[in-house]
C-alpha cells in the first residue's frame, strides 16, 4: 500500500510539474488557432474576389468595345467639328458643350427636343411625341447633381448603352458560342447608324430595356421581363415589338395549349408593358385631353406625314427633299439588318430573337422609312446570324467591320454638321 502511494504521489508529482508546460503549449495553440483562423479568413476574402472577378470576366470584351468605339466618336466629332465648324443649320441651344467639339457633334435634332422636355416639362401637347423616360432621367440627373442638362443628355444614353452592350452580349452567348457573339456586337457597334447610341437619342434605351426583357424571359422570368419592356416602352413606343419575344418565351415554355398558356400566372408579363403604355396615356389625358396625345402630335409639323411613311411612300414619292434624298441611303443599310432578322428564323433556339427581329423590322418598313436608320440599329438580334456567318470567315472580318466603321464616319460626320440624317 505504501509503495503504491508513494507511487500515486510521485505520478501527481510529475503532473502538477508538466502542468505549466501544458498551459503554455495549449497559449501557443490557441494562438496559432487565431492567426490560422484571420489567414484563413483573409484566404476565404480572395477567394471570394477571385470568385468575383472571375464570374465577370465574360464582361470584358463589352466593355473594351464599348470604351474603344466610344473614344472613337469622341475623337471623330472633335476632329471634323475643328476642321469644319459650321453647320448646315443652327438650331436649339449648344450650351456648355458648343466648347467641347468632342462632345458637342453628339447632340443634334432630337437631343435638343429632350433637353427642353428635361428642363421645362411638356409645356405643349406636341412634345408629348418624345416619350417621357428619356427627359425624365436627364432632368433627374441634373436635379440631383447639378450637372448641365446638355451634358446629362450625353451621360444618360451613354450609361445605358454600356449595360446594352453588355446584356446584348450575355443574350448571344446564352444562344450561339462566344466567337459568333464577338463578332455580332462588334458589327452591331460598328453599324453605319449605331452612333445614335452615343447621341442624346433615346436608342440606346429601347435597346438596353428590349435586350433585357428578352434576358429575363429567357431565364423564365417572364412578371420582370414584362416590368423591363414596359419600362422600355416609356422610352421609345417601338420597345413594344420585342414583346413578340416574351410571348415566343413563354410558347416554348409551355406550348400553345390554351389552356397551359393563357391560365398560367406569367402570361400577366405580356400584359405589365400595356399597363406602362396605359398609364402614359392617362397623363396625356388629364393633362392635353387626349390620351393618343402622341398620335396627334406626330400628325403635325414639323413631323406631320412624314413621321407615317412606309418603304411604298418613299418608292411613290415625287418629294426631293433634303429628308427624301437621306431616306434613300438608308435603304441599303437597312435591307441588311432585314436580312438578319430573317436569317434568325432558321434556327429553333433563336426563336425568341427572331419574333423580336422579323416584327420590328417589318414595322418600321411599313410605316418608320423616316427614321429607318437609326431604327434598324435598334433591331440588335439581327446581327447574331451576320455574327455567326462572319466568325466562320476570318479573312473577310475586317472588309466587313471596315466598311461600316466607314459609312458609321460619313454618316456621323454629315449627322454632326446638321445635316438631317435622322
Amino acid at each position: 500500500m505504501a509503495t503504491g502511494t508513494k507511487g500515486r504521489d510521485e505520478g501527481n508529482g510529475a503532473k502538477s510539474q508538466l502542468q505549466p508546460k501544458d498551459s503554455g503549449v495549449g497559449t501557443a495553440v490557441r494562438e496559432l488557432r487565431a492567426l490560422t483562423g484571420v489567414s484563413t479568413g483573409h484566404a476565404r476574402r480572395q477567394r471570394a474576389a477571385r470568385a468575383f472577378v472571375t464570374s465577370w470576366k465574360w464582361a470584358t470584351f463589352p466593355l473594351l468595345l464599348f470604351i474603344g468605339t466610344r473614344a472613337g466618336l469622341l475623337a471623330f466629332s472633335h476632329i471634323a467639328l475643328t476642321l469644319v465648324p459650321d453647320l448646315a443649320w443652327e438650331f436649339g441651344s449648344r450650351d456648355v458643350i458648343k466648347s467641347y467639339p468632342a462632345l458637342d457633334g453628339l447632340c443634334r435634332w432630337d437631343c435638343w427636343h429632350m433637353g427642353y422636355i428635361a428642363r421645362e416639362g411638356y409645356t405643349e401637347a406636341r412634345w408629348t411625341n418624345f416619350f417621357p423616360l428619356f427627359p425624365l432621367l436627364v432632368g433627374g440627373l441634373y436635379q440631383l447633381t447639378g450637372i448641365h442638362p446638355n451634358i446629362a443628355l450625353l451621360i444618360v444614353p451613354n450609361v445605358a448603352s454600356l449595360a446594352s452592350f453588355l446584356v446584348i452580349y450575355r443574350v448571344f452567348t446564352m444562344v450561339a458560342e462566344e466567337a459568333a457573339a464577338r463578332s455580332a456586337l462588334v458589327l452591331f457597334s460598328f453599324y453605319p447608324f449605331a452612333f445614335f447610341q452615343a447621341t442624346g437619342y433615346p436608342e440606346s434605351l429601347m435597346i438596353f430595356f428590349s435586350a433585357l426583357a428578352i434576358l429575363l424571359a429567357l431565364r423564365g422570368n417572364h412578371m420582370w421581363a414584362g416590368v423591363a419592356l414596359g419600362v422600355g416602352v416609356l422610352a421609345r413606343h417601338l420597345t413594344m415589338f420585342a414583346g413578340a419575344a416574351l410571348l415566343a418565351a413563354q410558347v416554348r415554355e409551355r406550348g400553345l395549349h390554351p389552356k397551359r398558356l393563357l391560365l398560367n400566372p406569367a402570361i400577366l408579363g405580356l400584359l405589365i408593358p400595356w399597363l406602362f403604355l396605359g398609364g402614359y396615356g392617362l397623363y396625356e389625358y388629364l393633362y392635353w385631353g387626349n390620351p393618343l396625345a402622341f398620335v396627334e402630335a406626330r400628325n403635325q409639323p414639323p413631323w406631320s406625314e412624314l413621321a407615317w411613311w412606309g418603304v411604298a411612300d418613299l418608292l411613290t414619292t415625287t418629294l426631293r427633299t433634303p429628308d427624301v434624298r437621306a431616306m434613300y441611303s438608308y435603304i441599303p443599310f437597312a435591307l441588311v439588318t432585314t436580312v438578319g432578322a430573317a436569317a434568325l428564323t432558321r434556327r429553333r433556339g433563336w426563336a425568341e430573337l427572331a419574333a423580336f427581329g422579323v416584327v420590328f423590322m417589318l414595322a418600321i418598313w411599313v410605316i418608320g422609312m423616316w427614321g429607318i436608320g437609326r431604327y434598324s440599329a435598334s433591331c440588335w438580334p439581327a446581327f447574331l446570324p451576320m455574327g455567326v456567318w462572319l466568325s466562320k470567315r476570318p479573312n473577310l472580318q475586317g472588309v466587313v467591320v471596315g466598311i461600316f466603321a466607314l459609312f458609321q464616319g460619313l454618316f456621323f460626320y454629315l449627322f454632326a454638321h446638321m445635316f438631317p440624317i435622322l
